[in-house]
C-alpha cells in the first residue's frame, strides 16, 4: 500500500532572512531566480526548512516509522503559499508568503497562479492512502473534489466547523481534529494534526502496517489511537 501525507508550510522557518522572498517574488520565475540566488546560503530542504509545531511533530512520527520500515513507507508533500506544492526534498530559501487569513478571493486566485488543484490530483493519483494535514485556508486552496479513482482514500484532519469543505464523494473522510480533541489530549491547536500523526506512527512501530490497512477501512479509527496513546 502507498502512503502519501499533504502537510502545510508554516510561518516559523529554519532560516529567517531580513531579505526573505515576499509575494512579489514569486511573480515570475526569473525574478524567483535571481532572489532566490541571494539567499542560496540559507538553502534547505522543505522538510527541514519548517519548524512549527504540526510540522516538526509530523516529521518525528515520520523519522520514527521510516527507522522500522524503510524511508519509502510513506512519502510527504508540502502545501506552500509561495512555491505550490513542493517534494520535502525540494530546496528552497526563506519565505514570507501564507494563505492563512487570506481572503477566498485572494486565495482562489494565488491557487490557480499555483495550479495546487491540478498538481495535487496528479500525485495523490499515485497512491492508495492519503492523509492531509491542512488548516481551513489550505483546503480551500485545494478546491476539491479531486477527480481520482475511488480507490484512492482521502482522509482529511480538520476542526469540525469545517466540515462543509470536504466533499461528500466516495472515498473522501473527514476526520474531526479541531479545539474540542485538542483539549482531550492537552496539546496547543497548531500542532494538533502533528500530535495526532505521529501517534498514529508510533501505534505503526508498535502493532505493524496492518495499522493503516485499518485506518483505510474505518478513518474515525485514527482518534480512538490517538487518545489511547496519549
Amino acid at each position: 500500500m502507498k502512503i502519501l501525507v499533504i502537510t502545510s508550510c508554516t510561518s516559523k522557518k529554519k532560516y529567517k532572512s531580513a531579505n526573505q522572498l515576499q509575494p512579489e517574488d514569486f511573480f515570475s520565475a526569473e525574478r524567483r531566480a535571481v532572489r532566490s540566488t541571494e539567499l542560496k546560503s540559507y538553502e534547505t530542504s522543505a522538510a527541514k526548512m519548517y519548524t512549527g509545531q504540526q510540522h516538526t511533530l509530523l516529521m518525528e512520527g515520520l523519522e520514527q516509522i521510516r527507522e522500522s520500515y524503510g524511508r519509502k513507507v510513506v512519502d510527504l508533500y508540502i502545501i506552500s503559499a509561495g512555491y505550490g506544492l513542493l517534494n520535502e526534498s525540494d530546496v528552497i530559501v526563506p519565505y514570507n508568503v501564507t494563505f492563512s487569513g487570506a481572503k477566498k478571493p485572494e486565495l482562489l486566485a494565488r491557487s490557480n497562479s499555483l495550479q495546487l488543484h491540478e498538481k495535487v490530483q496528479t500525485v495523490i493519483a499515485n497512491y492508495d492512502l492519503v492523509f492531509f494535514l491542512l488548516g481551513k485556508e489550505y483546503v480551500q486552496a485545494l478546491q476539491l473534489p479531486f477527480q481520482v479513482p475511488d480507490t484512492i482514500t482521502q482522509i482529511f484532519l480538520l476542526g469540525t466547523g469545517y466540515r462543509k469543505l470536504i466533499p461528500d464523494v466516495p472515498n473522501t473522510h473527514f476526520v474531526p481534529a479541531g479545539s474540542d480533541l485538542a483539549r482531550e489530549l492537552g496539546v496547543m491547536g497548531v500542532a494538533l494534526k502533528g500530535f495526532v500523526f505521529k501517534q498514529l506512527c508510533a501505534a505503526v512501530c508498535c502493532k505493524g502496517l496492518q495499522v493503516f490497512k485499518k485506518i483505510r477501512k474505518k478513518p474515525q479509527r485514527i482518534l480512538k489511537i490517538a487518545l489511547a496513546n496519549r
